[in-house]
């Protein structure tokens, strides 16, 4: 681009950290339209608008690789508990459930509850086309969830299928690949996702691999099982070569914790192999999810998100519901659901550990159709930063930025995003290092960080404040051929 191009906006006097884990350097950026013009001293290019970022990081926008905000572009489109932690892209459709495509007549899944109201859509093609219309206010890419297909394929998503719903799978996976998901995922701890079997696994696998998609997983067992559940995944991979990400991973109940070491070391040993493997975690100790009555008597702590016969038990832990009602956790549990609930069973500790790995992100994995959800919700992203950064130091914040930018983009094949440099898409964030937190507690889940100063999708300010105009996301699409997604707007 001219050197005497006009700029559209240029933030000065920043500190950038430009994704790639490069140390912080002082300098300018300069955007035109949606994209990056130029990176460095621009003291002598005329702007229309100026961002004056003295004393804060200027980095690429945050990508969550793990949300459930399907239906949130339809029914909240402001997103307001991600553009005010710095997230521009989220990648939806994980835990094996997605808004494409709809069951079959009579065919529903408890997990589908947490992705919202709106009825789900008949295909990929139609999800995609009302997110267009609507104009999403960050970038989004999709997961196919896999309980969807069983759901909209099979007589008895609870059984096997025979080869015409296999089949039947394989070619709805084939459809929303090419209308432009970037994949699909399953949900194997959840029905109807858990009665599926290595050969049905690996068919929808070799899908995607020939798609030149991914496969993401809620594994089978996060607790006494959970070596045994990621080799499983791990070996989907193995056997079609299908790039494959490891979602929120943990190790469950105290008895487990310290167990990711074996599960880290699997994972080294398949990307040894050829395998292209990624994880991701969220920043707490407290996992979320349908309240299982199964799970009542294995965790002491479990806390009550929603619950659809007694609302007012939301916030509650269900020990104190139980004692009320005078009766045990797993009755309890019954008459709550269908329910949703935080179970605090995982070890912090372990969590950050977990972190540490070379090819860890973050996903937020935030469920906003709760009534009272888990702060990851609105904080995931800061927290990282503030606690895991500044106060824990666990990674540099150079590290850390690019776990939630360069990296996922890469894992995702979204070209042009996770850096700062000139010709990509202008999603950044400014924020202030000394001073940016989270501030969403278990308490008060849904409160807005603090410190995230500025926050641009494809060149727009979508925080603080509303875009000025339409709404500025793109849907994200994977291209095939040379792994760089095509952009829809």
């Amino acid at each position: 681009m001219d050197d005497a191009t006009i700029l559209d906006l240029k933030i000065t006097g920043g500190w950038v950290i430009d994704g790639s884990g490069a140390a912080r350097r002082r300098a300018d950026l300069g955007i035109v339209g949606e994209r990056i013009a130029a990176v460095g001293d621009l003291a002598g290019r005329p702007a229309r608008r100026e961002l004056d970022a003295r004393g804060k990081i200027v980095a690429p926008g945050f990508i969550d690789v793990h949300g459930h905000d399907d239906l949130m572009f339809v029914e909240r489109p402001g997103l307001p508990w991600k553009i005010s932690q710095g997230i521009t892209t989220v990648v939806v459709g994980n835990c094996g459930v997605s808004g494409a495509p709809a069951p079959r007549p009579g065919n529903t899944a408890a997990a589908l509850a947490l992705l919202g109201e709106t009825p789900l859509f008949a295909d990929m093609a139609s999800y995609f086309e009302t997110l267009r219309a609507q104009q999403p206010m960050i970038n989004v890419a999709a997961l196919v969830g896999h309980a969807n297909l069983r759901l909209a394929a099979m007589a008895d998503p609870s059984g096997t299928p025979t080869a015409q719903e296999q089949a039947a799978m394989e070619a709805m996976l084939a459809q929303a690949l090419e209308a432009g998901a970037v994949g699909f995922s399953t949900g194997l701890a959840y029905e109807p996702g858990g009665a599926a079997r290595p050969a049905e696994l690996e068919g929808l696998a070799r899908v995607a691999a020939r798609h030149g998609c991914l496969h993401t997983s809620h594994i089978r067992n996060e607790g006494d099982e959970v070596e045994s559940a990621v080799d499983e995944v791990l070996q989907v991979g193995r056997a079609t070569q299908c790039a494959t990400v490891l979602s929120h991973h943990k190790c469950m109940l105290a008895r487990n914790w310290g167990r990711s070491r074996a599960t880290l070391a699997n994972i080294d040993r398949a990307r040894a192999d050829g395998v292209a493997v990624a994880l991701d975690i969220y920043p707490y100790p407290g996992s979320s999810t349908i309240l299982i009555p199964e799970r009542a008597d294995l965790i002491d702590d479990i806390r009550i998100t929603w619950s659809t016969p007694h609302p007012e038990c939301s916030g509650e832990y269900l020990s104190d519901i139980a004692a009320r009602w005078g009766c045990d956790k797993t009755e309890a549990a019954r008459r709550l659901s269908p329910a949703g609930a935080i179970y605090f069973a995982m070890d912090e500790a372990e969590v950050r550990q977990i972190f540490r790995h070379e090819c860890c992100m973050v996903g937020s994995d935030g469920l906003p159709n709760d009534a009272h959800p888990h702060p990851r919700l609105w904080g995931s992203f800061t927290r990282v930063l503030g606690r895991y950064v500044r106060e824990a130091q666990i990674v540099s914040l150079e590290q850390a930025v690019a776990k939630m930018t360069a990296l996922p983009a890469r894992v995702f094949g979204l070209a042009g995003r996770g850096l700062l440099q000139a010709g990509a898409w202008a999603d950044v964030v400014v924020f202030d290092a000394d001073r940016v937190i989270d501030r969403a507690t278990w308490d008060a889940p849904t409160q807005a960080s603090d410190g995230i100063e500025a926050v641009l999708v494809n060149g727009a300010q979508v925080h603080p404040g509303p875009p000025q105009g339409r709404r500025p996301g793109h849907i994200l699409r994977r291209d095939t051929q040379n792994h760089k997604p095509k952009e829809e707007t």
